[in-house]
């Protein structure tokens, strides 16, 4: 314990949280303790049911207040008292710790184990290792720094002109607009969700269209805008004959919530474009969502492009602290407008975590730790669900690299579980499920 006592002389503590399963990781402590075992006194342990409740927000919270190192603790793969709660964390953790990772975050302060009841001897040392290791890193000075940062945050003013600039609406191809208008003409819909020009403010942006008088305003689909944001009003659930006009990105966001639940397929009609606007056909969303596979082929991110990919590559061979110094400087043009979310086709929760305050897991306002929190708890929201539109990055007035953090969750999803996002509606979404070969190699 000699190292223990070097700390104590260097006036450094470490502050350590660790959250751990009641059910084998808290008991295998409670054993090391009747044992006499002994480790630093360093680690705060607070017990929750199980691993697969340890949110993620749990762990971010407890960097964001202080901590220089979090452990997070459970049962050992198929011993879980509740079956599976292990094996989804595994997930979870897999898709967090990718994410932290591009964000330039210090994954060795990070510690994930499995430690059974009967592991008290385990636990000890992973501790005693683990503060040891949290010791000789000193305290996490870069990103409680970031957090007691209060500045107002300014938007670069040359992002902000080029979000504003107009665009002139161009007209919805003829065959479009035939085939849509002889649909409402034999009732086969009620609502069609296109884009609607709109002269006045010189923009595109995504309506519904209520009948075939209404599309003369029908326009061709813009860059960066995804119509399915709009698919989370509550004519969903009034209305059973919808059309939707997508190109790929939509017909896969329209997937993604078909998978969650948060869409009928029976009841959307899809007048279906090419990536580049052309009319291809009509057909319901049952017919044609299994073909999305063919426009992602096997193997490929997808949605976001070769360029964002490349970038992202490049990214990752730089030093983590010249990746964390970026996302700092980029974060603190933040201005929490949450055009991102209003924009994203997949963001259809009734009530967002930044819009509740009782908890408020992190404020709301644009400082250090509000804007940083916020980077993360959004990508992560949609991990294994974001299909690369790249419409968030377009809302964005700061211009924020939303989809290179966006790329890396894809890239996660592909490279760890064969998981593309929006592809086959038919399996269940990439965090609802898990599978026993799961790679776990980060985990003790």
């Amino acid at each position: 314990m000699d190292w223990y006592k070097d700390m104590a002389e260097e006036n450094f503590q470490p502050k350590i949280v660790a959250f751990v399963c009641r059910w084998c990781t808290y008991t295998g402590a409670d054993l090391a303790g009747m044992s006499r075992l002994q480790y630093p006194p360093n680690t705060k342990v607070i017990m929750l049911p199980c691993s697969g409740r340890i949110d993620i927000n749990f762990v971010l919270r407890a960097f964001m207040q202080g901590a220089d190192g979090v452990l997070v603790s459970g049962c050992h793969p198929g011993d879980c008292h509740y079956n599976e709660g292990n094996y989804r964390a595994r997930r979870r953790w897999t898709l967090l710790r990718d994410l932290l990772d591009t964000l330039g975050f210090d994954l060795r302060r990070l510690k994930l184990a499995w430690i059974s009841a009967a592991e008290g001897n385990k636990w000890a040392q992973t501790v005693t290792d683990f503060t040891k290791e949290i010791t000789e890193l000193g305290p996490y000075t870069e990103l409680h720094e970031l957090c007691d940062c209060v500045e107002s945050p300014l938007a670069p003013e040359a992002a902000i002109a080029a979000k504003m600039a107009f665009t002139e609406a161009k007209p919805a191809e003829d065959a479009l607009l035939k085939t849509v208008q002889q649909a409402f003409s034999e009732e086969k819909v009620a609502k069609v969700l296109g884009w609607r020009s709109r002269p006045t403010l010189k923009r595109t942006s995504p309506d519904w269209f209520e009948s075939a008088e209404e599309l003369k305003d029908l326009a061709a689909p813009p860059a960066g805008v995804n119509v399915v944001r709009l698919c989370d009003e509550p004519v969903l659930a009034n209305e059973p004959k919808l059309g939707v006009i997508a190109r790929p990105r939509e017909l896969a966001s329209l997937n993604v919530l078909t998978q969650e639940h948060a869409l009928n397929p029976e009841q959307v009609t899809v007048f279906e474009l090419d990536a580049d606007g052309k009319y291809l056909r009509t057909g319901t969303l049952r017919e044609l969502s299994g073909e999305v596979a063919q426009k992602f082929p096997e193997g490929q991110v997808v949605g976001h492009s070769a360029e964002t990919m490349q970038k992202l590559a490049e990214f990752m061979q730089k030093p983590r602290a010249e990746r964390f110094a970026f996302w700092k400087e980029v974060s603190q043009h933040c201005l929490h407008c949450y055009a991102c979310r209003q924009a994203c086709p997949i963001c259809h929760c009734k009530k967002c975590y930044v819009d509740k305050n009782q908890p408020q897991w992190f404020p709301t306002a644009a400082d250090g730790m509000g804007n940083f929190s916020w980077l993360i708890v959004r990508a992560f929201h949609l991990a294994g669900r974001c299909i690369g539109c790249g419409a968030c990055q377009t809302a964005c007035p700061a211009d924020i690299p939303l989809n290179m953090l966006n790329a890396t969750l894809a890239k996660s999803a592909l490279d760890n579980f064969s998981y593309q996002a929006g592809v086959n509606p038919e399996v269940p979404p990439l965090q609802a499920d898990f599978s026993q070969k799961d790679q776990e190699t980060f985990i003790i």
